[in-house]
């Protein structure tokens, strides 16, 4: 596998290790770089930073920090940074704007356009009513408002834009096996189990009926209450936070060797622990002299459809 940095169309080679992290829960991924001698490599503060695999890009972002070092050997330097979309999540909103009968990609189009960040998706999203931003919360704050209200993801693709998803969208003919992992773990939390969810109204409300639900499967008295902020029935919420749990009870972690799976996908696992279809959540890309690996942590396929 062949990596390279590429800024401002020059191609540099050449580092120690390199990591990049990327995530469904993330609307940025993130990158660090360790690069043995810095003489003929120039970055300028707001320069785009690409990397490329094998040729093709695999990130692209802005640096957050820069460490340039001199010693007698060599002059290393180390880079950090995010996707585009990172600005998102430092960035406010400066006023209250109104969107009526636009769907989100629109709105989330219309919204970063100064940010020169784009939207896609191959989602069918139908227009929502009326949509108000809010003065001072970032432009990352009112992306996953929106998402939320559509039960959809926003996540950076390779080229550092915004595509929103749904995971059941990329299933893959992947099958991981044994002989694949050079490591696997597979926890079951059960902390987060309950034999009853309710969701109350914000504040002192007397004309909305609290939502509740049972889950027969936990036989003790264990119960949970939730405060309802958000743009949803109670008894919906309550559905949802239910089931949501139930799903996020199991999250493989597992070492492979290569950068070869993505997140967002659903790839099969055939192996003497577990036998089943997983959705990729976080996957760490490493390479050093040590090898070049992904730290991946695969979670139910249903966790981002409940």
């Amino acid at each position: 596998m062949k990596l390279e940095l590429k800024i401002d169309n020059r191609k540099y080679s050449g580092w120690e290790n390199v990591t990049i992290s990327k995530s469904i829960q993330s609307i940025a991924h993130n990158f660090s770089m360790n690069i043995f001698n810095a003489d003929g490599i120039s970055i300028k503060d707001d320069d785009l930073i690409k990397i490329l695999k094998d040729d093709k890009i695999f990130f692209t972002g802005y640096l957050d920090d820069m460490n340039i070092g001199i010693s007698d050997t060599k002059k290393p330097l180390s880079i950090s940074g995010r996707s585009k979309a990172g600005d998102l999540i430092d960035c406010n909103i400066s006023d209250n704007k109104q969107y009526n009968k636009q769907n989100i990609k629109q709105i989330i189009s219309d919204l970063i356009k100064p940010f020169g960040i784009s939207v896609s998706s191959s989602l069918t999203l139908e227009p929502l009513e009326v949509f108000i931003t809010k003065v001072g919360e970032t432009y990352f704050d009112a992306i996953n408002r929106l998402c939320k209200q559509t039960n959809t993801l926003p996540i950076s693709d390779n080229f550092g834009n915004i595509e929103i998803v749904k995971n059941q969208q990329n299933k893959s003919s992947i099958v991981l096996k044994d002989g694949d992992f050079k490591e696997l773990n597979y926890p079951k939390k059960l902390s987060k189990r309950f034999s009853k969810y309710t969701y109350k109204k914000e504040g002192i409300v007397t004309d909305v009926t609290d939502g509740s639900v049972d889950d027969d499967t936990v036989l003790r008295f264990k119960p949970f209450v939730g405060v309802n902020t958000e743009d949803k029935d109670n008894q919906d919420l309550a559905k949802w936070q239910l089931n949501h749990n139930k799903v996020s009870e199991i999250s493989l972690t597992a070492v492979v060797t290569g950068w070869d799976l993505e997140i967002n996908t659903i790839v099969k696992l055939e192996t003497e622990i577990v036998n089943n279809s997983f959705l990729i959540k976080d996957i760490t890309y490493s390479k050093s002299d040590s090898g070049t690996i992904s730290n991946v942590t695969f979670v139910s396929k249903d966790l981002y459809n409940v």
